[in-house]
């Protein structure tokens, strides 16, 4: 691969600084840059899977963080500017685009947290495409992560607690994270969260509901265990038996033999109709 001129780069990203007050010549100067360094000759395997389903760029993979990292000092100086620019980007058809957009709102001081809050949740409450939802919830909240644990945690509870099924299942993605950083004595509050989306058979929150047993199973396998014993005695019909059964690769052999001799219990307390 040939090397990048880094002087180059940083003129670019100079210009970029240039612009920032002006979020429309900013996106435009940003898409020369991405469009400077596109690789139009280069050809994906053809059985690589695409970081996104977004219009993409063809980059070097330093580009990106790079121009991010340039700017990030320029992010944290004026929030009001920055949130100017991320409003932008964030209609931008380009993953790179929504992908810095993310970065950008991650960098906002918490003086501003309110407003850093608001587009995660807006953010949240519509279709986004998976490498975006990556991007929101851990570059878009990487200073609200950092240093107001305790309103991201409450934050995470509200979009679980939502009426709202796509906020419920971003919610739980941001909960698979932000179980791998908390300490134990939280997994307590992270188990009553997560029970009644055990319970329900909504199609669309599988997958993260998956990432969020998946995180509690790493970091506290036996009580996890156990919350899913207690909920399949609660819960009626097939559906809870096929949840658990997905969960079980996430445990050892031990737990794992436990979880499948409940789910025979349940299976035979089901056909009794007990």
């Amino acid at each position: 691969m040939a090397a990048i001129d880094l002087t180059r780069l940083n003129k670019q990203i100079e210009g970029l600084k240039e612009v920032y007050s002006q979020p429309a010549e900013f996106r435009q100067r940003l898409h020369e840059t991405l469009q400077f360094y596109h690789r139009y000759a280069h050809r994906q395997h053809k059985d690589a899977v695409p970081v996104s389903f977004m219009r993409m760029y063809d980059l070097p993979e330093q580009i990106l963080p790079q121009i991010a990292y340039g700017l990030s000092l320029k992010a944290r100086q004026d929030a009001r500017e920055t949130l100017a620019v991320v409003d932008e980007l964030w209609q931008d058809e380009h993953y790179e685009a929504r992908d810095l957009a993310t970065y950008l709102l991650g960098q906002i001081p918490l003086t501003a947290s309110a407003d850093v809050y608001e587009r995660i949740r807006q953010w949240s409450s519509v279709p986004m495409d998976w490498a975006v939802v990556s991007s929101v919830f851990s570059k878009g909240s990487q200073l609200l992560r950092s240093e107001d644990p305790k309103g991201w945690t409450e934050f995470v509870g509200s979009l679980l607690a939502s009426p709202l099924e796509r906020l419920q299942n971003h919610g739980l993605y941001a909960l698979s994270l932000l179980i791998e950083q908390s300490d134990s004595d939280q997994f307590p509050q992270f188990f009553g969260w997560i029970r009644p989306f055990l319970q329900s058979d909504q199609a669309l929150i599988q997958p993260n509901l998956s990432k969020a047993i998946a995180a509690l199973a790493r970091r506290s396998p036996a009580e996890t265990a156990y919350i899913l014993k207690e909920v399949m005695s609660d819960t009626d019909g097939s559906g809870i038996e096929q949840r658990v059964r997905s969960y079980l690769p996430f445990f050892d052999e031990k737990v794992s033999e436990r979880l499948q001799a409940s789910i025979r219990l349940h299976q035979k307390r089901t056909k009794l109709g007990l």
